[in-house]
């Protein structure tokens, strides 16, 4: 039995030893392979973004928030109503004016589709 730990013990230290005396190579190999990512010498460093050649973010068209009401959760089937209303109040006249051409509805809603279920 004391052959056998004595025999783990002397691996063990051999192994600590081996980690201690390869792990700085290691680290500079490994840091050398990230780092040679960015050097522009392979096919694709051209298409990596880089401060010089990124787009700028362009900003989507700002959208007309005007002919929506805003139904909010917990709201009660009155409120809800009364929004629906107001909607299509604010729609008619959207239309009426010419402002949104093209907006809203050609067929009338059905009566009662107004209604939550």
């Amino acid at each position: 039995m004391n052959r056998i730990l004595s025999v783990f013990q002397s691996v063990t230290v051999a192994l600590l030893v081996m980690i201690v005396i390869s792990a700085r190579p290691c680290a500079n190999m490994t840091s050398k392979f990230i780092t040679d990512f960015g050097d522009g010498k392979g096919s694709g460093s051209s298409q990596l973004p880089k401060p010089g050649n990124v787009d700028e973010a362009v900003e989507p068209p700002a959208i007309d928030t005007s002919k929506y009401v805003q139904l909010r959760p917990g709201m009660t089937d009155d409120e809800v109503k009364a929004a629906i209303e107001e909607s299509k109040r604010k729609n008619a006249a959207l239309q009426g004016s010419g402002a949104a051409p093209g907006s809203g509805s050609a067929a009338a809603a059905p009566s009662g589709s107004a209604t939550p279920r």
